[in-house]
């Protein structure tokens, strides 16, 4: 049977029958060249590029196989058709089971349409699709909603006054889930509860503190009932900042306004000097009537003193009048005489001159000698 043809080509060359025949190719390598039958050695196969290896097992046989004889049809050939389905259905169940998820997003696994899990990032697994499928959501960044920029917004105050309000919202996502099902417009929903929210607080603030000082406040005030607001919703929601960028009267009255707020820091101005002028003289009062204060109770002492000296006088002195009445009177003559004239110009008559005699006067002599008038 030396013309059977072998599945790599045609038989060995050589054999019992000693023909030489154009020897066949072996898996092997090149066919016997003997006549022993024996199996040769395998040939070594240099060092492929492995794709390269790959194009030649998986390639079209087209074109000569191996030997170069046209036999060889491929592997592709060899699997048949169900072996290319069950290859195409790897691919398949290995591009749609495996997955990654990235450090800001976060994947929300359904099963069937329903939620199942949420998966974190990194490398992750689920079944083939369409049982199970996934949708991805960035929750770490910062998106911002802007309101009132570029228009009039305006808004009613507490004291029944109009603002100008322009704001901007930043929120992110915080929980997948509840972002990708509850609401249908999240950003929608943002953006009405922000103007909700807002109009609630500038409600109930004064039009001053609003554009002045209490604009943080308010923008703190809004943030927190926003937040209330989307939690009830459960909206997946997190609101990072409000901020205020514009709080200002309506523009049609903005003179109007303002000489308002400059007539008010007159006010404010005139307030300040008469609280300083009253810093200046209630202390000097204070003093002054300190002083008075003083001078009276010194006065007082001296009054009670001087009158309880006076008692304490009339009474040594009746003491001695009840002992000597005659002489003790005669002592307080003399003593009120004395006080009366002692300082007075004195003239004094006797009787020495006789009867009938006019005493002479030098008149010019009793006028006051101080002061010369």
């Amino acid at each position: 049977m030396s013309s059977n043809k072998s599945p790599w080509g045609s038989g060995s060359g050589g054999g019992n029958n000693g023909s030489s025949g154009g020897g066949g190719k072996t898996p092997w390598g090149q066919g016997n060249q003997g006549g022993n039958n024996q199996r040769p050695r395998p040939a070594q196969r240099p060092v492929q590029n492995p794709f390269e290896d790959l194009k030649r097992r998986f390639g079209s046989g087209g074109g000569g196989g191996r030997g170069g004889n046209g036999r060889g049809n491929g592997t592709i050939a060899k699997i048949g058709p169900f072996g290319i389905f069950l290859l195409i259905g790897a691919i398949y169940l290995i591009s749609t089971c495996v997955y990654m998820v990235d450090q800001n997003e976060e994947a929300v696994v359904l099963r069937f349409g329903k939620y199942s899990r949420t998966s974190p990032s990194g490398l992750h697994f689920k079944l083939p699709s369409p049982i199970e499928t996934k949708e991805m959501v960035k929750v770490t960044d910062e998106r911002s909603i802007e309101i009132g920029v570029g228009r009039d917004n305006l808004m009613l105050t507490g004291d029944e006054n109009i603002v100008r309000i322009a704001y901007t919202i930043l929120w992110r996502v915080n929980n997948s889930s509840e972002f990708l099902f509850n609401l249908e417009s999240v950003e929608g929903a943002v953006s009405d509860v922000a103007e909700s929210a807002m109009r609630e607080i500038v409600g109930k603030t004064a039009l001053e503190p609003l554009i002045t000082d209490e604009r943080d406040n308010v923008a703190s005030q809004v943030q927190l009932l926003m937040q209330e607001m989307l939690d009830e919703y459960n909206s997946g929601v997190q609101i990072s900042q409000v901020e205020i960028k514009e709080s200002q009267e309506p523009r049609q009255v903005e003179q109007a306004f303002l000489e308002v707020v400059a007539a008010k820091q007159e006010k404010e101005q005139s307030i300040l000097r008469a609280q300083e002028r009253e810093n200046e003289l209630i202390p000097q009062a204070k003093a002054d009537a300190d002083k008075l204060i003083q001078e009276a109770n010194g006065y007082k002492e001296a009054v009670i003193a001087e009158s309880k000296g006076d008692a304490a006088r009339f009474t040594s002195i009746y003491e001695e009048y009840k002992l000597a009445p005659q002489v003790t009177r005669d002592r307080m003559y003399l003593e009120t005489m004395e006080e009366v004239y002692g300082d007075a110009d004195k003239i004094i008559l006797d009787d020495t001159g006789g009867s009938g005699v006019v005493p002479y006067l030098p008149l010019d002599q009793l006028k006051p000698k101080s002061g010369g008038k």
